[in-house]
């Protein structure tokens, strides 16, 4: 059970006063029908079934590649090269039915504070063409200009002092045989030393030291000079160890909930770095354990005048979905705009939102009693 909606205009007016007399109207009691719910759903970190209106909107795509990420290893979204349509693309991105070159949508969760914008790479592209990644390196003859060139080396086997040139290898044919002592060469790193490495051209037949160097935009069919192109960044997304802020219109709250808790034989810790399934750490502003320790409880805090966003709930779902609770919980005394609470519900994350103090520590208790009685735990 959620909070009452405000207006922008009711928000306004009563920022003027404090926490205790902004809010006039009574809420519903949180519980009356949550109760019901925490006894009868089973708790499931990952669901499986979305209905249309949730896959719609932007937080429950958000929720969906959290989800995603947290099965790679190092929880970080690389590019790849799609030299067949000729861009950079993020795979992952299909997976929540996102287009894979939709970076504005992984931007948006950098400024939300859910990943982290990292240079990945730094490429050399065409100055004319620059929104091209087709390119590859081309070797010239620097007399002729022909590209007809091969890579010669000077070798000599050690054993017996015997030199050669070749082209790619000791060996111009698959025979391990020196041809000067017949002894067979059985570890050509070992027995083997280049002495020396230059080009010729078979056009010109010049040999040089240095070929001339070009890279070749594909898409366009023109040389440039290694010099003259342009760097593009190329970005990975790392998801971001979230921090709690730490402000004191919180810590009344925080500390009134550490007591409560106490009450029913939890095991609490404040602002606790808790190790996830990915072996990031998330901070969490209030972590409890029951005396069993088979319980896990996440508390998360907010107040703040504008309302609780859906971009507040993304680092709830981070650490929720990374860690996996028995429950999680998020308390607020501020109004929670619309469509946070369905996001919510979705994830079973039990908010209690409630403007008078008193009565969020009551809800926060009735919660908890729920709990311990559907579970045939007593206080």
């Amino acid at each position: 059970m959620f909070g009452r909606k405000f207006t922008k205009n009711e928000l306004k007016s009563k920022s003027e006063s404090n926490l205790e007399s902004v809010f006039e109207s009574k809420l519903d009691p949180i519980l009356n029908d949550e109760s019901k719910d925490v006894k009868n759903t089973e708790y499931s970190s990952v669901p499986t079934n979305y209905d249309s209106e949730l896959l719609k909107s932007s937080t429950s795509r958000t929720a969906s590649l959290i989800e995603e990420i947290l099965k790679i290893d190092n929880i970080t979204i690389s590019p790849t090269f799609d030299y067949s349509n000729d861009q950079i693309i993020y795979p992952i991105m299909s997976t929540i039915g996102e287009s894979p070159n939709n970076t504005m949508f992984l931007d948006d969760l950098v400024t939300d504070g859910v990943l982290d914008k990292q240079i990945y790479e730094k490429l050399i592209v065409c100055p004319i063409h620059p929104n091209s990644i087709s390119s590859t390196v081309r070797v010239y003859c620097p007399k002729c200009n022909s590209m007809h060139i091969e890579k010669l080396n000077l070798f000599e086997h050690k054993k017996c002092g015997h030199i050669m040139e070749g082209k790619n290898s000791f060996f111009d044919s698959d025979s391990s045989i020196c041809p000067s002592c017949s002894k067979e060469i059985k570890n050509i790193e070992h027995e083997i030393k280049v002495l020396a490495m230059w080009y010729k051209c078979e056009a010109c037949s010049e040999k040089f030291d240095d070929a001339t160097l070009k890279i070749h935009c594909r898409k366009h069919n023109h040389d440039f000079d290694v010099n003259s192109g342009k760097l593009n960044n190329l970005f990975c997304y790392k998801l971001k160890t979230l921090h709690v802020s730490q402000n004191s219109d919180s810590t009344q709250i925080k500390n009134e909930l550490v007591k409560l808790l106490n009450g029913f034989n939890f095991t609490t810790k404040q602002n606790e770095l808790v190790k996830g399934k990915s072996g990031n750490m998330h901070e969490i502003p209030i972590y409890a354990t029951s005396a069993s320790g088979n319980e896990s409880l996440l508390i998360f805090i907010k107040n703040q005048f504008e309302g609780i966003q859906e971009s507040d709930m993304n680092y709830i779902l981070v650490s929720m979905l990374d860690i996996n609770p028995t429950r999680t919980l998020f308390v607020t005394p501020s109004n929670i705009v619309e469509g946070v609470e369905n996001l919510a519900k979705h994830y079973h994350i039990n908010v209690i939102s409630d403007p008078d103090f008193s009565k969020l520590l009551s809800c926060v208790e009735e919660f908890v009693s729920s709990w311990y009685t559907n579970n045939g735990v007593q206080k």
